[in-house]
């Protein structure tokens, strides 16, 4: 029995997106997306790894997210003001300031960083950094009472990570031992990654969504190189019609007399024409490539100016714009990943094993101050933060932790200082000359 058109309606995919159109192939789904994610992972990190290691382009967008996530060892402050505490974990921070870095480049390339917690001979922690392939990608498998394991992740039954199965040595590494992963537990090991999915247990390439992008850019770019480098073989060809101009009409040429070069005249042999076809024009070239460029920093979360160095066709307000934006995207990778996945667990070992020395610790929670950014109009930033100072809506502590430093060592350091600044005009004296 035929339903009635009204009600064969109802159950139709009126939706575009979920169409039966030609425009949307059959595989371009994501029906299981934690398992495609882990799938693609290895490939998409090598061939990430590889694009920012041989193309400018995701270079500098790898540069441009180390430095901004992380470009300098962030500062302390407890609640309790503990002094010693926090100038000896900040010093620890500072020392271990490039195997952090290599960790973040990491997560960005690779899609997760990997880093096992250390304890020296004179039990002072010690970071040691992981080749995120040692996670062991081939061990997947059901524990008894509940348990499993994911790509190398060992989970409970509640899927709480309790411990990962890491390779004792990269694969890649000189004189690497050949050995069979081990069981260490999850306090041990940081891994750093965004969670995309969820359910993910590995971290995917934050180049993912633009690696055949920036593919389809480096082969672009080559093409226009080379067309330029074929224009530039400016010569020209003689053509002599009765064969006695230029001696032996019936002398066979060397091949290096048919080539061209610049600068270069040729004799063309007796009966023989060149003729160079008519090549696309490529005036559109320039806005392409820019057009290109955008789309990957967009893709990557990226301003184009910061990625690119070109500030052709930026002004004051869009690059503020932009910037502001991306300073929002640094702050809450910071806030959701770096310090929770990162310094806090880092932190945390490093306060157990001073305890264990017999060393002061500080109990209570930690606040991380990173360095603040670059200023665009200091003058302008510096004004506002004193008009909401005397108005009441900031303090001094808020508005000095903003600019990555601590109340404390600030007006430490101003009590140290012999200089005396003068006093500043009030508003109403300054409305007043301005008046005059």
């Amino acid at each position: 029995m035929k339903l009635p058109t009204v009600i064969t309606r109802l159950f139709k995919r009126n939706y575009n997106a979920a169409s039966g159109s030609p425009r949307w192939p059959a595989w371009a789904t994501m029906s299981a997306p934690v398992a495609q994610t882990h799938a693609a992972a290895h490939l998409a990190g090598s061939r990430a790894a590889f694009a920012v290691g041989s193309t400018p382009m995701a270079a500098s967008l790898a540069s441009v997210y180390t430095d901004a996530l992380f470009p300098d060892a962030p500062s302390i402050k407890l609640t309790n003001s503990n002094r010693t505490v926090e100038q000896e974990f900040a010093l620890w921070l500072a020392a271990n300031t490039a195997s952090l870095r290599t960790l973040v480049r990491s997560q960005f390339v690779n899609g997760e960083g990997l880093a096992r917690m250390r304890v020296t001979r004179r039990g002072e922690l010690q970071l040691q950094v992981l080749n995120n392939e040692q996670l062991d990608r081939s061990i997947s498998r059901d524990l008894e009472g509940g348990g499993r394991i994911i790509a190398g992740v060992e989970l409970d039954a509640a899927d709480n990570v309790v411990a990962y199965h890491v390779i004792p040595d990269a694969m890649d590494q000189a004189f690497a031992t050949i050995a069979p992963a081990r069981r260490i537990p999850a306090d041990d090991i940081i891994h750093f990654f965004e969670q995309k999915v969820a359910g993910q247990r590995r971290g995917i390439s934050e180049l993912a969504p633009v690696l055949t992008r920036l593919h389809e850019l480096e082969k672009l770019q080559d093409a226009l190189l080379a067309r330029a480098n074929t224009a530039a073989l400016f010569g020209g060809f003689i053509t002599d019609a009765n064969g006695n101009a230029f001696g032996d009409a019936n002398a066979k040429p060397p091949e290096a007399d048919l080539s061209l070069e610049p600068g270069a005249l040729r004799v063309l042999p007796v009966g023989t024409d060149i003729r160079f076809p008519t090549m696309p024009d490529t005036a559109d070239a320039p806005g392409l490539l820019k057009a290109m460029q955008r789309d990957i920093c967009a893709g990557v979360g990226i301003p184009y100016a910061l990625a690119t160095g070109d500030l052709s066709d930026s002004n004051y307000s869009s690059s503020k714009l932009g910037l502001e934006a991306f300073k929002r995207r640094v702050k809450a990778t910071r806030a959701s990943l770096l310090i929770p996945l990162v310094i806090e667990p880092l932190y945390r070992r490093w306060a157990l094993l001073r305890l264990l020395n017999g060393q002061a610790v500080s109990v209570g929670s930690a606040t991380f101050l990173f360095p603040d950014w670059a200023s665009i109009e200091p003058k302008k930033e510096a004004e506002a933060d004193v008009i909401l100072l005397n108005a009441g809506l900031r303090s001094r502590a808020e508005i000095i932790s903003a600019r990555g430093r601590d109340i404390q060592d600030v007006d430490a350091e101003i009590a140290a200082d012999t200089f005396v600044p003068e006093a500043l005009p009030s508003a109403s004296q300054t409305q007043e000359t301005e008046n005059d």
